[in-house]
């Protein structure tokens, strides 16, 4: 490659100055000047001779390659240990089979609950009464009343006034079992009659008698009779029932009246 090379330079630089040398050899004569003689024309100069491939310089032998170590074999592979055999897997039991499920019998129905009878109110606690009061107690409850023991009183009765206390009453008092009869003349409000005989039990109640009208003659008014009435208890209309009285009931006598009349 160097030689090659060498060449082409020497080659091109020969030429160069061969063209240089001899400028006129093809130029034209200038007009109006003689020729030249042959004796006159100076001889043209030798051109040295090519230089031979030989004359070049011997080329660089290029440097031998190193030869590469041989190359180092990896040792042998230790042989792997055997593997060891997985154990042999124990079999399950087999699997115990469940009961059969009885089936529930079916459900019996709950009788139905009868609705609770509605609460009786109970009245309302008795008082302490006044022992110097009399008093008359049928049942759980205890009036204190006046007393009617004459005929003036009796035919008087309850009739011209407004009220009656609530829980207070007025007891009539005969001295033996007749047949009696009441009404509401001149009454203004209306009264509960509880009848009672000889051995002091109820034999007859009368519930809500009303008053005497505006504009009812006392002809109309009707009239109230029992057999065999010692003792009446007139009271406050729907006191009987509040208090639960029923015939057969005991009365007593109490207070300023106990162990008179009998009671």
């Amino acid at each position: 490659m160097r030689f090659l090379t060498a060449l082409a330079l020497l080659t091109a630089a020969l030429l160069l100055v061969g063209c240089v040398s001899a400028p006129g050899v093809n130029a034209p004569l200038a007009t109006g000047e003689p020729a030249a003689t042959a004796a006159s024309v100076a001889p043209l100069p030798t051109r040295p001779p090519l230089p031979t491939a030989t004359d070049l310089p011997a080329a660089t032998p290029l440097p031998t390659l190193a030869a590469l170590p041989a190359a180092t074999l990896s040792p042998a592979a230790t042989e792997l240990p055997a593997a060891t055999p997985l154990p042999t897997a124990t079999p399950l039991p087999p699997a115990t089979a469940l009961p059969t499920v009885v089936p529930l019998p079916p459900t019996t129905p709950r009788p139905t609950m009868a609705p609770l009878p509605a609460a009786t109110a109970l009245p309302p606690p008795t008082p302490t009464p006044d022992l110097a009061l009399p008093l008359v107690t049928i049942g759980p409850f205890t009036w204190p009343v006046e007393l009617a023991l004459t005929w003036e009183q009796q035919a008087q009765g309850l009739s011209g006034r407004a009220e009656l206390a609530a829980g207070a009453g007025m007891l009539f008092v005969w001295n033996q079992e007749s047949r009696r009869s009441f009404w509401m003349p001149d009454m203004n409000f209306p009264l509960d009659m509880v009848w009672l005989n000889g051995d002091c039990a109820v034999t007859h109640i009368t519930h809500n008698a009303p008053p005497q009208a505006p504009g009812q003659s006392q002809a109309d008014l009707p009239r109230y009779t029992v057999d065999q009435v010692q003792y009446v208890l007139e009271i406050n209309a729907g006191e009987a029932a509040r208090h639960g009285i029923q015939v057969g009931d005991p009365a007593r006598f109490q207070g300023r009246i106990a162990g008179e009349y009998g009671c």
